[in-house]
């Protein structure tokens, strides 16, 4: 494997759009652990893994000497510096909501195009090129959301995230071919950057529907084992529920679903096209009906949505205010639950909802 030659601007070019992606997912990574009140140690490590994990995974699959994150200070340094930014300065609500979107899209795009350019300068074939700009775009962020407990949203949220970086990646590597690889690192970064923004702001989404994809039952089923095992890393409040309460619930909603699931057997559906619906509902229920009123209740807890914390308490509120909505919350699920009728009205009703949402989509 042969290492080309690089234009003194391209490396200048590689190296700022590097340590700007650094930074900037330094402060996202450890805003991230403060508002899940890490200690020092989680608060630290969240940040290293969110600005420095993409890199690392690109250096060690190219395989070409030291990861450039151990080799050269000013990775850490940088990624230090985010996370010192993070303690000091605070972000909620829609604040932080348009800071991480924004951020996000800003990071991956910069990073597809230096991995692509790093996998370009080593000499890489086009499919790993392409690769290495995926994974170091979307690395980071991906060991952070799994530390935490969180499906990647490069997964889980359907909003496009890999799509923008292979943009990024092609228009590079097209760039590379004809010598105007300046420019594509320009170029590329920018439709990235606009593709994931297009994906925020105008609510685009990959398709997730299994009559959509070309093996539907399998599909659906992988996606069932997905959102079983993000059910197995939820809220470490459920953990503190009583068990018969935990199991009560379990039992009630398993008992609606398998009512919903009969009925659309009865209309012809296959019974494993059911099981996968009644599991997607139940994903969706579980992600939205506890999450909804947390981006509301920030406006109201009577803070700023960003400002300097020196204190360092601005988070102290953050997740007692979305413990006490939740148990709200599961009370009124709980009531609903007692009741067949009403538990099978809701699951019919949210259902409906959210077939329609995908319909408009």
């Amino acid at each position: 494997m042969t290492v080309a030659e690089v234009d003194p601007l391209i490396e200048s070019l590689y190296r700022y759009s590097d340590v700007i992606g650094v930074l900037l997912m330094g402060i996202i990574g450890g805003t991230i652990a403060r508002q899940r009140g890490y200690d020092i140690v989680g608060f630290f490590f969240i940040a290293l893994f969110s600005a420095l994990g993409g890199g690392m995974i690109r250096d060690v699959l190219i395989n070409r000497g030291t990861v450039a994150a151990m080799s050269e200070p000013e990775y850490l340094i940088l990624a230090f510096a985010g996370a010192l930014i993070a303690r000091f300065v605070y972000f909620k609500g829609k604040t932080w909501e348009y800071t991480q979107v924004h951020g996000d899209a800003i990071v991956s795009g910069l990073w597809a195009a230096t991995g692509t350019v790093k996998g370009v300068t080593y000499g890489l074939p086009v499919l790993p090129c392409i690769m290495m700009g995926v994974f170091t775009a979307t690395g980071g962020s991906m060991i952070r959301d799994i530390v935490t407990g969180r499906v990647p949203e490069v997964f889980g949220d359907n909003q496009p995230t890999v799509i923008p970086a292979v943009a990024c990646a092609v228009t590079v590597i097209i760039g590379h071919h004809f010598d105007f690889l300046a420019a594509a690192m320009i170029i590329g970064p920018l439709i990235s950057i606009g593709l994931s923004l297009l994906g925020y702001w105008a609510n685009w989404r990959v398709s997730a529907r299994s009559d959509w994809a070309p093996i539907n039952d399998t599909a659906a089923q992988i996606a069932v084992l997905a959102r079983r095992a993000e059910g197995k890393g939820r809220a470490v409040g459920r953990r503190l529920e009583p068990s018969r309460l935990r199991s009560w619930r379990h039992r009630q909603m398993e008992k609606a679903l398998q009512r919903r699931i009969e009925a659309e057997v009865g209309t012809g559906v296959s019974r494993q096209r059911a099981e996968a619906n009644a599991e997607e509902f139940l994903d969706e229920f579980n992600a939205e009906f506890p999450s909804a009123p947390r981006e509301e209740a920030s406006a109201s807890e009577g803070r700023q949505d960003f400002g300097v914390d020196l204190a360092g308490d601005s988070y102290d509120d953050y997740g007692r205010n979305a413990q006490r909505r939740e148990r709200d919350y599961r009370e009124m699920l709980d009531r609903i639950l007692a009741d067949d009728d009403a538990a099978d009205q809701l699951i019919a009703t949210l259902m409906k909802k959210y077939r329609d949402r995908d319909d408009s989509e």
